[in-house]
């Protein structure tokens, strides 16, 4: 198992039918349960903007700083608060995640319960627990609202893989 890993990674999203597809480097690692992926990107207009995923019995929390600075959390079956702030606009939103799902290795879980599925063979606990590992694959949708409005439905998938 890998506590920390230069990885590339592979964000796909699925906007009302509108699909993109990018690519980063980041760095993957791993404290305990809790799966942490980090990567940058650079556009033009905004500059650098940095982002840190956080993964933790089945709750994704996303951080970006930069030009723009959000922050929103996910947890299947639940209405979560986040913001947004950019030069121009500062808004609260809310993320209703109607599916959550991550893979890491061999281990599994989905936003409906927390924790490991019974070991595979060939998994190695340690301490008596299945902990994540890379490949990892973790896949979100969820509908936006802001200021009560619904503004957008997303279905995004991020795949990390080491380098």
């Amino acid at each position: 198992m890998t506590d920390k890993a230069s990885v590339r990674l592979i964000l796909s999203s699925d906007i009302e039918g509108e699909k993109q597809e990018h690519h980063f480097h980041g760095e993957w690692y791993r404290k305990g349960r809790t799966v942490y992926v980090r990567y940058s990107e650079t556009d033009e207009e905004a500059g650098e903007t940095r982002t840190l995923i956080r993964w933790r019995d089945g709750e994704l929390h996303i951080a970006r700083r930069g030009l723009v600075d959000s922050e929103q959390t996910f947890v299947a079956g639940v209405r979560r608060t986040g913001r947004y702030a950019s030069p121009f606009v500062q808004f609260q939103m809310e993320t209703d995640t109607e599916w959550l799902w991550m893979q890491c290795g061999n281990w599994r879980t989905d936003g409906e319960r927390s924790g490991a599925e019974p070991p595979h063979e060939g998994d190695k606990p340690i301490d008596g627990e299945l902990l994540p590992d890379l490949p990892m694959l973790l896949e979100w949708h969820y509908k936006m609202y802001v200021d009560g409005e619904l503004t957008g439905q997303f279905k995004i998938k991020l795949q990390a893989e080491r380098n």
